[in-house]
């Protein structure tokens, strides 16, 4: 036991040290080892493939032998990563260091089966020409992902989750531990990557609009998922209360892409002028409104007003500091700047809003992210307690 607490006291300080290396005696310093206990550890280390010299180690103007500095294998161990979405699935590698190294892009399919066998065929491949095991996968799904079941409920973009355990699945094909999580939750992990920790990035909010609504919660660094992991429902949040024994209309009714498209069409019914047609995407609906089209710019005040409305009770409930807008709509420079000038009305001291840096690639960065810090924590139990 010892001499694994001291080993992952070593690769924490190479991993925190990355992309500096460091010598022997550097490491020692850093982790109040004795110089023998970690030149024997970095041997059994440097032997399993996880370390090497690094090809710069030898230090220009030092005085006496150079220090040799050494490093982590980026290529030790690789974990699988995928974002399952409604229509696309991104999956791709991660190496020891969290980077994404390998991606591709594939039509998700009918039911969640098919998305997570076409997830398969995609990563083996990846796999093989990485010539390492798989350490472990991690995967964003849209809907609440309920672990001591293995059940993801609530995915109404996409059937089929009531007929497979997902981790059982993934399991079983790579061998290695898997993790679920909502697909928002990963992605507000991606920019959480991408945030200044100086400037507060470890406590945001993260809303992600596009074929759904959500959001993800950022405390301290860590998700926050609520007493049953359902926090983060933004989309279902009630903005305006229609007719008598009519169904409420929730934000996701009025700001999500489905919904945008729609309405745009009942504008034009209705007799508002246009330059769009009917198969217009929301981008475009987003630019015809900012250059005064009648139509789309109808439709995108009733967006940004309850988008907006919904942002405000965000404020008053959770209070952050800033807010970060994803997905096909939230990351439109329009949006955010639309919502932020509406929001002002409604918000004694509104917080900083801004578009994603990652875009479509958020969860999978996510993803990435969980799976590296699990291969922080396991690593070295697994190397060094083989050799025993």
């Amino acid at each position: 036991m010892l001499r694994l607490l001291s080993g992952q006291r070593i690769a924490d300080a190479l991993f925190t040290a990355h992309p500096g290396r460091m010598s022997r005696a550097e490491i020692a310093r850093a982790t109040g080892l004795s110089k023998p206990t970690v030149s024997a550890l970095m041997a059994d280390m440097e032997s399993v493939g996880l370390v090497r010299l690094a090809e710069d180690s030898a230090r220009s103007g030092s005085i006496g032998r150079p220090a040799a500095l050494y490093e982590l294998v980026p290529s030790a161990r690789h974990c699988v990563i995928a974002d399952v979405g409604a229509t696309t699935l991104r999956a791709g590698l991660a190496d020891l260091l969290g980077n994404v190294v390998a991606e591709a892009v594939v039509e998700t399919g009918p039911d969640a089966r098919t998305a997570l066998e076409r997830l398969v065929q995609a990563v083996s491949p990846m796999l093989e020409a990485a010539g390492s095991p798989c350490h472990a996968v991690c995967v964003g799904v849209p809907g609440i992902y309920r672990p001591e079941l293995d059940r993801v409920e609530q995915s109404l973009s996409l059937p089929g989750f009531d007929d497979v355990g997902v981790a059982q699945l993934l399991g079983d094909e790579f061998g290695a531990r898997v993790f679920v999580e909502n697909d928002v939750n990963l992605a507000a992990l991606g920019e959480l990557t991408c945030l200044d920790d100086e400037d507060g990035g470890g406590d945001f909010a993260a809303v992600f609009a596009g074929t759904g609504i959500g959001l993800g919660l950022v405390v301290g660094g860590k998700l926050y998922r609520g007493g049953t992991g359902s926090a983060g429902e933004l989309g279902s949040l009630v903005v305006a209360m229609p007719e008598p024994d009519a169904a409420p209309v929730t934000l996701e009714d009025v700001a999500s892409a489905p919904s945008i498209r729609k309405r745009l069409g009942q504008a034009i019914e209705e007799g508002r002028e246009s330059a769009l047609d009917l198969s217009a995407d929301v981008a475009e609906i987003i630019v015809a409104a900012s250059r005064n089209d009648a139509a789309a710019a109808a439709v995108f005040g009733e967006v940004v007003d309850a988008m907006a409305l919904a942002v405000s009770h965000l404020c008053l409930i959770a209070d952050p500091t800033r807010i970060v807008f994803g997905g096909p709509i939230g990351a439109d420079q329009l949006f955010v700047d639309a919502v932020r000038d509406r929001l002002g009305s409604l918000v004694t001291v509104p917080p900083a809003l801004m578009a994603s840096s990652l875009g479509e690639r958020a969860t999978l960065i996510g993803a990435a992210s969980v799976s590296q810090r699990h291969v922080r924590e396991s690593l070295i139990s697994e190397v060094l307690g083989e050799q025993q």
